[in-house]
């Protein structure tokens, strides 16, 4: 429980701000994602490596096909192409050694629907697959 406090604040905090809806990680509506101007946030209880790995891991299970990526000490961007034709960008960037700010936009428009499956692959990959 306490690992989730930092995530639910930072969601709450980007809440606040205007123009934007939570998305429910959890049955419970505890643990939320913010979907702000068209692109999904949410805060990974990892490394910039460790999530690095885990989103090219949920890009080809989601059958993206990976078009471009860059992976540096503490962040990372990885662009990637549906079948649709529709352009994914995800960033990642440590906020401390422990957490790491994801953020994915599918396509210009956004898609929410289709961002929160890829982040769900992406907690899934990093929890080892379970």
């Amino acid at each position: 429980m306490k690992n989730l406090r930092l995530p639910v604040l930072v969601s709450a905090l980007l809440v606040a701000l205007a123009g934007c809806s939570t998305v429910k990680l959890d049955s419970s509506g505890e643990t939320t994602a913010v979907y702000q101007l068209n692109e999904f946030r949410m805060v990974l209880n990892s490394t910039a490596p460790a999530a690095f790995a885990a989103t090219q891991q949920a890009i080809r299970e989601y059958d993206l096909f990976e078009t471009k990526s860059k992976l540096n000490t503490y962040d990372g961007e990885l662009y990637a192409r549906s079948r649709k034709d529709d352009k994914v960008f995800v960033s990642i960037a440590e906020m401390n050694s422990k957490q790491t700010l994801l953020r994915i936009r599918w396509s210009t428009t956004g898609d929410k629907k289709n961002s929160k499956a890829l982040y769900d692959l992406i907690e899934k990959n990093l929890r080892g697959g379970h």
